[in-house]
């Protein structure tokens, strides 16, 4: 008889909850001990519900895309700035921001996330802009016509907001 995989997780907002294993082996079965994170459908949930998980995965996933991309060239040759922001919009921001919208709404904490999106996108801004590290963040955003994340969490929110609502604008 095959044995399904048995997969345990707790869901809490205290601050240092137990987390206890559940013994079936009463029953023939093992025990089963509760995962820190748990995957479900590319998001990734932790036992607090904060996304902080979520969005160092996938902002690590973009760094890790980002220098792929320097391979392409370097500062005396390959690709222009604006085929780099290109590149940057509409290849690294959304695997970045996926399904930011478990996270990003009124109330809830998004400073550590915020933070996240914020190192993974200096450092895009440093590979567009071609600048020493030591530039300071907002002055390279803004030669990399890149708009500060949180901004740019804020338009997509709308965005969705209005889908999501049907409004159709005229």
């Amino acid at each position: 008889m095959e044995h399904s995989k048995t997969e345990l997780f707790h869901f809490t907002r205290a601050c240092h909850p137990p987390n206890p294993s559940i013994n079936l082996s009463s029953v023939g079965g093992s025990i089963i001990s509760p995962k820190p994170i748990w995957q479900y459908l590319g998001f990734y949930f932790d036992r607090k519900l904060n996304f902080n998980y979520h969005t160092y995965f996938y902002a690590t996933k973009c760094l890790s895309t980002l220098s792929a991309m320097k391979m392409l060239g370097n500062s005396l040759r390959g690709l222009l700035l604006i085929q780099k922001q290109l590149l940057y919009r509409t290849c690294i921001l959304p695997i970045a921001l996926y399904r930011f919208q478990l996270w990003f709404f009124k109330g809830t904490p998004i400073v550590k996330n915020i933070t996240e999106l914020k190192k993974m996108q200096r450092r895009a801004a440093l590979w567009i802009t071609g600048a020493f590290r030591t530039s300071p963040s907002e002055g390279i955003e803004a030669i990399a016509d890149l708009i500060p994340i949180i901004l740019h969490l804020h338009k997509l929110n709308g965005r969705y907001y209005l889908l999501s609502q049907k409004v159709i604008i005229k």
